[in-house]
């Protein structure tokens, strides 16, 4: 909510106290009960919202019930004050945010408006406040029933006024929907308690009272339990799928992408990111993720993030407020964090990362979190260090371990991919082989021969970039597919090829001299042009083969040669 319309709310909140308290107190002065019969119910009131639990999102704060029998003993004004104490422990106990205080003035002023509609039901339908003489029978129904109906149809109304005109949510101003429902269960469910602690009062006094006080908060602490037990089976749950589904991603940025989109799902996290400590020397960021939009660039120093002391450690750090924030994730935030959760990330017994996340708002991580992070954070270090192992091996089954570029198993399974589809017309390949390269060996060295080869594989990226498939076919041979071109754009790519070799010297180095020569090198090549050329990878190969030797070795070298066909007559 904004700061005008929070500014807003409690001044509303202050005005309405102000005039409306001292009008309940007139209308509905307190009854003739003692002051420690009053602070003892009020204590009861609470202890009772001290221990809240949630249901299905729902949660259930049983002062809803024993607020019936505040307001048949003691009266409107003190019910009302009873509850606003009670909401008031209820709402600290919820460790708001500096942004969330509004909720105060907020529940203050709904459950006011509960109390005096429920108040004026009860009422309204002739009900009576005085003492029954402990006869159950003789005590009217309808009366009870009005006054926790007004109730929680004002708390609806209310509810979804707020949520409507002050935060404007659009997925939260239906009028009908399942936390209704459970609200009024949960409602219902109140008014038989309501109605024994009355009679309880009524037949044993204060210690009836707490007869079923003690009973029903020992209840709610073990419901409460139970629902943070399960609350943390769920959120385990979703941990393991998590964790399945990294290990099952083969690439690293796959990996970190399916995190990164999940992780602000599962728990508050406004900041996110991954250090590496695969090199300790060299801790770098592999990822960084901000929910709000920024632009300021935090240069990383391992001695300034909590991930150092997390790596040292090896172990999970949960840190609140600025007094704990570390100067990088507070220079991140621009100070707006106020909670942080780190965890390590355990490779066979090695810490090789941090994950940290952080949030705007305070004690944003629970324990619960932090054990389900910590098993992501291994999952995710096996998941990256898988995923790194099959990009090598992938790499080293794909690529010449000399130039990088491609080699003859890759260039083959893309030219049967090229031919298989069907909705491509036209491909070309060139074969290119470097002239007098057995006198550049012999010459100087294979050492030198290496270097001539790998200064080649760079003008061809160069002038290629990412026009076609370079691959190294062998020896001195090297392959270059372009897809999408016919024979004449094709020619054009192998011309400009042949004058990036031909026109600039290349360096070796002359050992027993100790210095360092310019030395001219050329290339021939020879393209073939598919679907017209050959049909099949094979074919169209041999083609630019033959077009390479015949129509530019033999004729001079240094030249482009097309693969022609001879038709016979």
């Amino acid at each position: 909510m904004s700061k005008a319309k929070t500014r807003a709310t409690w001044v509303v909140w202050f005005i309405i106290a102000a005039v409306f308290l001292p009008l309940i107190y007139l209308a509905d002065p307190p009854k003739n009960d003692t002051l420690s019969s009053v602070l003892t119910v009020c204590i009861v009131f609470m202890i009772t919202a001290l221990f809240s639990f949630r249901v299905q999102g729902t949660d259930i704060i049983v002062l809803q019930g024993i607020g019936l029998s505040a307001f048949l003993i003691f009266g409107l004004f003190v019910e009302a004050v009873m509850t606003q104490f009670g909401i008031l422990v209820y709402l600290l106990s919820q460790r708001l945010s500096k942004n969330d205080l509004y909720r105060i003035p907020i529940n203050s002023i709904m459950f006011l408006a509960v109390s005096v509609s429920a108040a004026g039901a009860y009422y309204g339908l002739g009900g009576k406040t005085e003492s029954i003489a402990h006869v159950l029978l003789s005590f009217n129904l309808i009366p009870v029933i009005g006054f926790y109906m007004a109730g929680y149809l004002v708390n609806e109304l209310v509810l979804y006024s707020f949520r409507r005109w002050l935060l404007k949510t659009p997925g939260n101003n239906k009028w009908f929907d399942m936390d209704m429902i459970w609200e009024a269960g949960v409602t219902f469910l109140m008014m038989p308690l309501g109605i024994a602690f009355y009679f309880m009062y009524s037949t044993r006094g204060i210690d009836g009272m707490f007869i079923i006080a003690i009973p029903m908060v020992a209840l709610s602490i073990i419901i409460r339990l139970i629902n943070t037990s399960q609350d943390l089976i769920k959120f385990l749950q979703r941990v393991n799928h998590l964790g399945q589904k990294l290990t099952e991603e083969l690439s690293v940025d796959h990996v970190v992408d399916l995190l990164f989109s999940k992780i602000p799902e599962m728990l508050p996290a406004d900041y996110l990111y991954i250090i590496s400590y695969r090199y300790p020397e060299k801790p770098k960021v592999i990822r960084l993720y901000r929910k709000f939009d920024s632009e300021n660039f935090v240069p990383f120093r391992q001695e300034a993030d909590i991930s150092f002391d997390v790596y040292r450690q090896g172990r999970a750090m949960i840190g609140i407020r600025n007094q704990d924030m570390y100067p990088f994730l507070y220079a991140l935030s621009n100070g707006r964090a106020k909670s942080f959760l780190s965890v390590p990330m355990m490779y066979h017994g090695q810490v090789i990362g941090v994950l940290t996340m952080a949030s705007h708002l305070n004690k944003a991580y629970t324990k619960t979190y932090r054990i389900g992070m910590e098993i992501v954070g291994d999952f995710l270090a096996i998941a990256l260090e898988n995923a790194r192992t099959f990009e090598i091996q992938k790499k080293e089954s794909e690529r010449d371990p000399l130039t990088d570029l491609f080699n003859y198993r890759y260039l083959m399974n893309a030219l049967d991919h090229l031919y298989n589809d069907l909705s491509l017309s036209t491909f070309s390949v060139t074969m290119m082989d470097i002239d007098d390269f057995k006198a550049v060996n012999d010459t100087y060295g294979h050492q030198n021969g290496n270097a001539v080869l790998v200064g080649v594989a760079n003008r061809l990226r160069s002038t290629v970039g990412d026009k076609g498939i370079i691959a190294r076919y062998g020896g001195e041979e090297f392959t270059v597919l372009l897809p999408d071109m016919d024979r004449n754009i094709c020619f054009a790519v192998a011309e400009s090829i042949r004058q990036s070799v031909a026109t600039e010297p290349f360096m070796i180095y002359i050992e027993n001299e100790h210095r360092y020569k310019q030395i001219h090198i050329t290339i021939s090549i020879g393209l073939s042009t598919a679907r017209d050329d050959a049909s099949g990878p094979a074919e169209l190969i041999n083609n630019a083969d033959h077009a390479m030797y015949n129509g530019a070795k033999r004729k001079g070298k240094n030249r482009v040669a097309r693969y022609v066909q001879i038709t016979a007559k």
